[in-house]
């Protein structure tokens, strides 16, 4: 028997988790006080910025929602988060292209809920598809 398969398409949004800092130590050459070269310690301190792609709050309750129902219903879960996909992933599905609110729920037979999704619709969707 065939297992039946729910995608859920989310967005997350890049955000700023910390900073990352290091120093280096260098020498710069200079010149001396009587005409010759001397090499002056230059210690600098390097910081760059650390990424994360975060759900929003509303969505991660809506991956947990789902699992929680299609584990109940017997259906294969499959999480997408459109902001990771790399560029070429996204040309080559036609479900992505068509997708314009996150969350959206798609089952295997093409039906969908779009938006704010509540665990009453998943259900009554979960329950059609079966």
């Amino acid at each position: 028997m065939k297992r039946h398969k729910v995608t859920l398409y989310v967005q997350s949004v890049k955000t700023v988790t910390g900073a990352e800092e290091w120093a280096r130590w260098s020498y710069v050459g200079g010149a001396g006080l009587r005409g010759g070269y001397r090499l002056i310690p230059d210690y600098k301190v390097y910081s760059e910025a650390k990424y994360k792609h975060v759900l929003s709050d509303d969505q991660k309750k809506v991956v947990e929602t789902v699992k929680e129902v299609a584990h109940k219903y017997g259906f294969d879960v499959e999480v997408i988060d459109v902001a990771m996909e790399n560029v070429l992933d996204k040309f080559m599905q036609e479900e992505v292209k068509k997708i314009r609110i996150f969350p959206t729920l798609i089952t295997d037979s093409g039906e969908r809920i779009e938006g704010n999704i509540s665990k009453e619709q998943i259900e009554s969707l979960l329950a059609k598809a079966m």
